[in-house]
């Protein structure tokens, strides 16, 4: 078999098992992350490779040594704000990530339609990067870098309970629960997390922006069924004029 075969035969057993949504947001994933093993982190720059592309601080703040303040801004944070989602610091982060998404993600798409799931991925990614931008900087300073999919993946999450509310999950693998409860203590656990503060490499303020912008995501589907944003319209400013069902 050629390799032209094989890669035929692999995607033909991802769009078996998977929508191509969600397909293209794994692969864009994976391949993020081996271009940052293979070229960047294996080499030794994987700061320069973060520096671009990990959602940086939105200002810095800099003593001068004669007093005063200096005020330098990221022009990069717009662009970063959608790539750090692309971002993932080991194997495993990524790993539990896209297992996450290629869970929950294909029945939304299914019931969406593409366009309008990677609308809604994209959306709800960006936006809990905003906050934590726009945020974070105040209260642990200006040396970080924040990165991975899991803001965007807890708005999947979300979507996944408000509309499959009864579907049952297996907690830690094992113990079975609605998945409205199986989200409603992930969010509590996470506000809690949050609340705890110090010591910890996660970002709980992007896992709790990705569940409130999830939310308002839905809302804001409903409200406005024929906004760009929200339809299955892949050009700006195409109108469709059907509705949504918000459950």
């Amino acid at each position: 078999m050629t390799l032209r075969e094989y890669i035929r035969q692999f995607n033909y057993t991802l769009d078996r098992n998977l929508t191509r949504g969600v397909k293209w947001i794994i692969l864009a994933n994976v391949a993020v992350f081996l271009v940052d093993q293979l070229f960047f982190a294996s080499f030794g720059n994987d700061d320069v490779f973060l520096w671009l592309f990990a959602q940086n601080p939105i200002v810095f703040l800099r003593e001068l040594q004669y007093g005063g303040i200096e005020l330098k801004i990221n022009w990069l944070c717009p662009i970063q704000f959608l790539s750090y989602m692309f971002v993932h610091a080991t194997f495993w982060h990524l790993f539990w990530n896209m297992l996450a998404l290629w869970f929950f993600g294909p029945p939304l798409e299914a019931l969406w339609g593409k366009v309008a799931f990677l609308k809604f991925y994209l959306f709800t990614g960006f936006m809990a990067g905003a906050l934590h931008g726009m945020v974070a900087p105040f209260f642990i300073g200006e040396h970080y870098y924040m990165i991975g999919a899991s803001g965007a993946v807890f708005g999947v999450l979300l979507a996944f309970a408000v509309y499959y509310p009864q579907q049952k999950v297996l907690l830690w693998f094992v113990l079975p629960m609605s998945s409205r409860y199986f989200v409603m203590l992930i969010g509590f656990v996470t506000f809690l997390s949050l609340l705890g503060g110090g010591g910890s490499h996660v970002s709980h303020l992007t896992h709790l922006a990705g569940l409130g912008f999830g939310y308002a995501w839905l809302r804001l589907r409903e409200r406005f069924p024929t906004v760009w944003l929200f339809n299955e319209a892949g050009r700006p400013f195409t109108r469709i004029v059907r509705g949504s069902r918000f459950d």
